[in-house]
């Protein structure tokens, strides 16, 4: 009998202590998730007010936060300079092919002439050949004046 006592007194005792044990673990990662909660939020804040030189503000990798009002307004006065620019090498095109026009010549991007078009192709005098290079003598054209 004393036996079956000390065994119900620890089992008791392990049991209360497991039940006061998991209470208080469970209340401290409720507190430790709110500060690392409120950790993140003061990051988040502070990545959010950086800056660059030009004074758009940044994103935590350091790339321009283009969720912000005046970032988006930055990137379209970029891209409307940009279409300046296009617009000044489109003219320049537009003078390349006219001069191209003038000489009646249609050239590759890289100067060469253009073999698709009927003014760039070479014509070859002999147009059927046998294996052996030698005018083939069955065609009008190669046959020999009588």
């Amino acid at each position: 009998m004393k036996k079956i006592c000390i065994l119900l007194m620890a089992v008791t005792f392990l049991a209360a202590t497991a039940v006061d044990a998991q209470t208080t673990t469970a209340e401290k990662t409720k507190k430790d998730v709110k500060k690392e909660a409120s950790k993140i939020e003061k990051k988040k804040n502070g990545a959010v007010a950086k800056t660059n030189a030009a004074g758009e503000k940044l994103k935590k990798d350091g790339t321009v936060d283009k969720q912000l009002k005046e970032n988006k307004e930055a990137a379209n006065k970029a891209v409307k300079a940009s279409d300046g620019k296009v617009k000044k090498a489109e003219t320049k095109k537009d003078e390349a092919a006219t001069k191209v026009k003038a000489t009646g010549e249609r050239l590759k991007k890289d100067g060469t002439p253009d073999k698709r078009f009927k003014e760039n192709k070479v014509a070859p005098a002999v147009k059927h050949l046998k294996k052996d290079g030698t005018p083939d003598k069955r065609y009008k054209e190669n046959k020999d004046a009588k």
